[in-house]
């Protein structure tokens, strides 16, 4: 059930990783169903993905061609300093372990490697979508920029963004077809069968994401249902 508000956090992540230069190899984790690596490779980079999910291993490599592993965010199988980019997005706030993956993440980047996270933000904002999510928690921006700080980067941006638009989508539509989804099988629930053709409609997600601009007016205000983080791994003598 993917639709614009997954679409405009991607493209909030791909603003960031313009920055990379054409080639650069980059780790999406977790990848997901591969929308983000894909991007990532229309871009110019190299996108390898790995998730802890088997099925959205099979799923990536068998549509979308793209190099996927099975694995770990706390115990990546990768050598020391062996990318130059890292994207993970909605991923962190599922880890038990979260400061282990910001350690690992600044284990394999390169110096002056790029690190792009965006998590949901504030627990003052915590719902019954974060329940059904499985999440272990939200972040303030002090909370996020400290993790990745300790993991030896330095942070170049900590944003909220979502103010007031995409929460007003969160509070007014997301939640309420959450809370039908955890009592529900979509399979057997016409509307929310209804909702998922709906959020595959190209034209509709356009139009929605064009509504979400507005939020950028209001972006000096420090509040918001996610949060932005864009990190360099610190040179070391």
């Amino acid at each position: 059930m993917f639709g614009p508000r997954h679409e405009h956090r991607l493209s909030i992540i791909l603003t960031e990783t313009k920055r990379l230069t054409r080639g650069a190899r980059v780790l999406d984790a977790a990848v997901g169903l591969g929308q983000l690596a894909q991007r990532l490779e229309q871009q110019g980079l190299r996108p390898l993905g790995i998730d802890s999910a088997f099925e959205a291993v099979l799923h990536v490599r068998r549509t979308a061609g793209i190099p996927v592993v099975l694995g770990d965010l706390t115990k990546l199988p990768f050598r020391t300093a062996s990318f130059d980019g890292v994207t993970t997005g909605e991923t962190l706030e599922h880890l038990d372990n979260d400061a282990g993956a910001a350690r690992e993440i600044g284990r394999i980047l390169k110096d002056d490697g790029l690190c792009v996270a965006t998590v949901p933000a504030l627990q003052s904002l915590w719902s019954a979508s974060d329940d059904y999510y499985e999440h272990r928690r939200r972040y303030s921006r002090d909370q996020l920029a400290a993790l990745f700080r300790d993991a030896g980067m330095s942070i170049e941006t900590a944003r909220y963004w979502g103010f007031p638009v995409v929460l007003a989508y969160d509070i007014l539509f997301l939640l309420p077809m959450n809370k039908r989804r955890a009592r529900r099988n979509v399979q057997g629930d016409a509307a929310l069968q209804s909702v998922a053709r709906a959020g595959r409609s190209q034209v509709l997600i356009r139009i929605v994401r064009a509504i979400f601009a507005i939020d950028r007016l209001f972006s000096f205000i420090p509040f918001g249902p996610g949060l932005l983080l864009v990190a360099r791994k610190l040179h070391v003598e």
